[in-house]
């Protein structure tokens, strides 16, 4: 399958295995718009989706001086193509990418908690997700790899870095972010 299916196939997924629902305030642009509004549609919560953006991949350049790295290839293009709110995918919750003219909030949600951001940062791994069932940082694996090159994704036990400040267990779980997707497409099937 091409980068290109396989990258609108998983942004597909979203609304497939998340409900979608904006607890939160949401940027207008991503909210779905009730075909009638009723007081039934202004009680419940409102849903949002996956906004196809076009975005300069300079504007990354202040994140990766930040973290010291680059993402993975097949990740930086669902970046610069498309903004989302954070989103459970089964197998993982994906941070939020959302809209706006550069990567703050994506960049607020890496390093929302500063002890896994300063402990797996500095040693190569770039949080991006969490699991879905603990608060287990889910990071991109950045040791030894070559430029637009893909990375294991590789899950942390969180209570040793919160606790300890350092990294205990952790397992790979997939070995690249394009397995990930894989999957993840497999799973909405």
């Amino acid at each position: 399958m091409s980068d290109t299916k396989l990258l609108t196939q998983f942004v597909e997924s979203f609304a497939r295995l998340d409900e979608m629902l904006a607890l939160e305030e949401v940027p207008a642009e991503l909210l779905i718009k009730p075909e009638t509004e009723t007081w039934e549609s202004w009680r419940e919560f409102s849903r949002w989706q996956p906004l196809p953006v076009e975005t300069d991949p300079a504007e990354l350049d202040p994140l990766y001086q930040r973290i010291g790295g680059t993402f993975p290839p097949l990740y930086e293009r669902l970046l610069l193509s498309f903004r989302w709110l954070e989103v459970d995918l089964k197998l993982l919750r994906l941070f939020a990418n959302p809209p706006g003219d550069n990567f703050t909030g994506l960049s607020e949600s890496i390093f929302a908690d500063r002890a896994l951001a300063e402990v797996l940062i500095p040693a190569g791994y770039l949080p991006f997700g969490r699991s879905t069932i603990n608060y287990d940082p889910m990071c991109f694996d950045l040791n030894p790899r070559l430029p637009n090159v893909d990375c294991p994704v590789i899950q942390f036990e969180h209570e040793s870095i919160l606790c300890d400040l350092r990294i205990g267990e952790q397992w790979q779980r997939w070995g690249s972010f394009s397995e990930l997707m894989s999957d993840v497409v497999l799973l909405d099937s």
